[in-house]
């Protein structure tokens, strides 16, 4: 006798015998595979806070007369200490659920 290949490599489950079912009937559970699939969208955030500004040390100031002495430049810079706060996030958005019978199972170790 030779057991087909779809079952060469899955063990023989032993059966219930019918001597075992009760006169008003007998019990059975029957299974099958199912593919869920549960889609979900992520979405970045980001949200800017109030900036502040401060000012760091003295100002670094340079004049500079021109050549006829008419006029002079004078160019002040000064460090500044900028803070952007930014809260970083992800939305999770879940889209409908589906659920489809499985392919054949047999050989993917499935059920």
């Amino acid at each position: 006798m030779h057991i087909s290949a779809a079952y060469e490599h899955e063990p023989i489950l032993p059966y219930q015998a019918e001597d075992a079912c009760q006169l008003n009937g007998c019990n059975k559970v029957g299974t099958q595979c199912v593919d869920v699939t549960a889609p979900m969208t992520l979405t970045p955030t980001a949200a800017v806070g109030t900036v502040t500004v401060a000012c760091q040390g003295v100002p670094d100031i340079t004049c500079v007369t021109d050549a006829s002495g008419t006029s002079c430049t004078v160019t002040m810079t000064q460090q500044v200490r900028v803070s952007v706060p930014i809260r970083y996030g992800v939305t999770l958005t879940s889209g409908e659920p589906t659920i489809a019978c499985a392919d054949n199972c047999v050989g993917r170790g499935c059920c």
